[in-house]
Order: C-alpha cells, then structure tokens, then sequence
C-alpha cells in the first residue's frame, strides 16, 4: 500500500541514518527484515489491528519471538511505533531501508525480460552497460518472455526501457492508425 509507505519512510530514515552512523547497516538490515516478517504474519497483521491487544501485549510478542536478537534500538522502534500505531508499516520500513542501503552502497538491482535466454556475452556487455549508466554494482535477474518476440525490455526501479519487438510492433502500429 502506497499510504503504509509514506508512513513508512521516515521511520526508515531515521532508522538508516542511526544505523550509518554506528556503521551497523548489515545488523539493521536482518533486524528489520526478522521485525518484518513477524508483521507479516497474518496472526500478527490480526493482533496488531485488534484494539484489545495493548501495545505492550504486541511489543512482548515481538520480543518473545526475537529473544536477544532485539536489539535496544530495535525495541526502542517498535515502542514508538507502536505508540503511534505503525507497527503494520514494518514490512514497508524494511523495503525502504534496503533501498537506503542499496544506495549507500551503490547496489541497484535490474530486471532484464528477454524472449530468448541471453548468452554470456550479451550478459556481460549489458552489466557493463548498466554498470556505467548507473554508476553503481547493478544485480542483473534475467528472466524470458517468448510474447516478446524479440529484444528486450529493462527495469531499474522507476527507470524502464521498452526495446521488444510487440513493442516497436504497437508503435508501428498506432502510427499508421493515426
């Protein structure tokens, strides 16, 4: 949900920007992804929106299940999340959070759709590619999509390029519609 997102995001930053400055970003990272997955537990998803379940009573379930993995900044997040009723962003807050690393760390993540699996060598020149355009380690996933054609299509989060053969097809098509 975009809105959990929004409520999601300073949380994140404040979070990132804590975790930066004790250069514990790896530490932060699988603590929110354990606090984000005991919020995406449907049992939980139900408690945390149940008005009779205390915060305390959802604090002490988290804690329960993280035991001494629960850091004291980590409980210190959820104490005022809870206290405002956001614990049900954490899944939103952990995306958000790897996002922040990726960056930090010049990490951005890539899918190529292609009609056909590309060879070594088309892999290698379009890592380098990406590599350059984004100035950044891109993690490429390949997947392969037959309805294409042929080409390719690119996706960098909300950067994409269309270069399949349906597409150049549609265009094509609509411009001799026109």
């Amino acid at each position: 949900m975009a809105e959990l997102m929004t409520i999601a995001r300073p949380y994140a930053e404040a979070a990132f920007a804590i975790a930066k400055e004790k250069n514990q970003l790896t530490e932060w990272s699988e603590e929110l992804a354990n606090l984000a997955a005991i919020a995406s537990d449907e049992a939980m998803q139900a408690m945390i929106a149940n008005p009779a379940y205390t915060d305390e009573n959802v604090l002490s379930v988290f804690e329960s299940v993280l035991g001494a993995n629960l850091s004291a900044e980590g409980k210190s997040l959820l104490a005022v999340m809870a206290e405002n009723k956001r614990l049900a962003a954490l899944p939103d807050l952990s995306e958000t959070f790897e996002e922040l690393k990726a960056v930090e760390e010049k990490r951005v993540r890539a899918t190529v759709i292609s009609a056909r699996k590309a060879t070594v060598e088309q892999k290698k020149k379009l890592s380098a590619a990406l590599n350059a355009k984004f100035d950044a380690e891109v993690e490429i996933t390949y997947e392969e999509d037959p309805s294409l054609i042929a080409g390719i299509k690119i996706k960098v989060g909300d950067w994409a390029i269309d270069g399949s053969a349906v597409s150049q097809l549609n265009k094509l098509g609509a411009a001799i519609a026109q």
